[in-house]
């Protein structure tokens, strides 16, 4: 006779609120019976948890039966276009919990998601699930976007898997980085935020090395972006040098018109017009590229540019409150009747 397995009797653990958020989901059977299956994995392991789903306002109604169903499952509508990274900084800014996963549907519902958590709690790192196993195609097609995530200060790589488990304080971290959309995919080369990788031997089916393409264009994009400080700076070092050379080249056209008899015709207004223009555009460039990163180093990172809108509203803590049995008091009492 088979014996039954003991996890199946194990209490759910009460000592912490675990969050999941989506952010990229089609209004699809699939999609919504996945969603079922990791509501049901949570609840076997911890008894507070919330889902943070991220849907555009198109997809509204489609999600309503699934969270009058699931328990505990938050739904906050954005814009059609919202960008994927911003959609991820959305989910990870409303959630409460003491660990938090952005996840991909298709990667979490192929991966253990309570291994998944239990690694990150237990090793208090930033965790990315991560396929050992590559394809020659994906390895090569990742190696510009490495190379500029270095420069940039980002662990980039397109392969891993695009969900990460992370402690509450270091999601506080990467949510208050310069760049937190990036962050919040890429974890940063910083030595606070420790990273660690949650290895697996399944593939995503259906994942090849050319989907993706239009996101791996604005990953492109956002990396250079994130580089204009530096490219700035080598723009000015280029325009100085320029800018030296040009009036070099007017002290050379000098000291020729000084020096020698005879000049060839046309030959010092021809230099002159080339020094005269060497030394406008190293200026010209030099003074813009200063004026950029005076503005960028006075600029603030903008916040709550995208505000979702909360379809249902949830009191977790008051959950929490109530099931354990906590009731709390105001250390505030009123005098006796009478008193000055």
């Amino acid at each position: 006779m088979r014996e039954p397995d003991a996890s199946q009797f194990q209490k759910p653990r009460e000592d912490m609120v675990v969050s999941v958020c989506f952010s990229e989901l089609a209004a699809s059977p699939t999609t919504f019976a996945a969603l079922r299956e990791v509501a049901a994995t949570l609840d076997r392991a911890f008894r507070f948890r919330e889902i943070i789903l991220v849907v555009d306002d198109t997809q509204r109604e489609a999600f309503l039966p699934l969270i009058a169903e699931v328990p505990n499952c938050r739904l906050f509508v954005v814009r059609r276009g919202t960008e994927y990274y911003d959609r991820r900084v959305i989910g990870a800014e409303e959630a409460i919990g003491d660990l938090v996963v952005i996840g991909n549907l298709d990667e979490i519902v192929h991966i253990d998601l309570i291994a998944f958590l239990a690694h990150a709690e237990r090793e208090n790192t930033v965790t990315m699930a991560f396929r050992a196993v590559r394809r020659p195609v994906k390895r090569l097609l990742a190696w510009p976007f490495i190379a500029l995530g270095k420069l940039a200060g980002f662990n980039v790589d397109p392969s891993d898997f695009q969900s990460i488990a992370v402690p509450r304080t270091l999601l506080n971290l990467l949510l208050a980085h310069d760049e937190p959309r990036l962050a919040l995919r890429f974890p940063p080369r910083d030595p606070r935020l420790a990273l660690d990788w949650f290895r697996t031997t399944r593939n995503v089916p259906g994942r090849t090395a050319f989907m993706g393409l239009a996101r791996r264009a604005q990953l492109l994009q956002t990396l250079l972006v994130y580089l204009t400080p530096t490219i700035l700076s080598v723009v000015a070092l280029s325009s100085t040098i320029l800018t030296l050379l040009g009036l070099a080249y007017a002290a050379y056209i000098v000291g020729a018109l000084i020096v020698v008899d005879t000049l060839a015709p046309g030959w010092l207004t021809t230099n002159a017009m080339l020094a005269v223009s060497a030394v406008f555009m190293g200026m010209s460039t030099l003074g813009l590229s200063l004026g950029l990163q005076h503005l960028l180093k006075q600029q603030r990172r903008l916040k709550g540019g995208i505000v979702p809108e909360e379809v249902n509203r949830i009191d977790l803590f008051q959950q929490v409150a109530f099931d354990l049995n906590v009731e709390v008091e105001s250390d505030v009492r009123a005098g006796p009747a009478g008193a000055d």
